[in-house]
């Protein structure tokens, strides 16, 4: 994982400019927490989102999320963007206890985009219900994803 998360930063180096959140953008990257793997972000428009993650812990979890961005939450820096988001999804695989589990995902989360690379780096919180056990667990992760033009 550490090689994958290596090698994204070595290609997003060389970049050019930022380019992401218009709609049909791709961002592709890795998450660190609960659970950690893979991401892809696909771009509606500037303000709404899906995600989608295969995470890799001691389970297998498959995610999904629909995100909605706002960009006068806080104040914005001087380069770069710094939004928070909302979203609602749904979560299948594993839970803590290790049974399987379908979930109602709620996510909130922040993301700072570099100005001039095509990164995003984003912390989230994200509170899982789980049907098919009961019982809720909070999962949180801190990820960086490359967009591609």
């Amino acid at each position: 994982m550490r090689t994958l998360l290596l090698l994204v930063c070595l290609v997003a180096a060389g970049a050019g400019p930022l380019w992401a959140q218009k709609s049909g953008d791709v961002g592709l990257g890795v998450v660190l927490g609960d659970p950690t793997g893979v991401t892809a972000k696909f771009w509606q428009n500037g303000g709404r989102a899906i995600d989608l993650g295969v995470g890799f812990n001691n389970n297998v979890t498959v995610y999904g999320d629909y995100l909605w961005h706002s960009y006068t939450v806080f104040r914005q820096p001087s380069s770069g963007r710094l939004p928070a988001y909302l979203g609602v999804g749904a979560q299948l695989g594993n839970s803590s206890r290790n049974n399987s589990s379908l979930g109602l995902r709620g996510v909130a989360g922040l993301a700072y985009w570099l100005p001039r690379d095509p990164l995003e780096i984003f912390l989230e919180l994200v509170p899982v219900l789980h049907f098919s056990q009961g019982g809720t667990e909070l999962n949180a992760g801190l990820g960086l994803r490359y967009y591609f033009k």
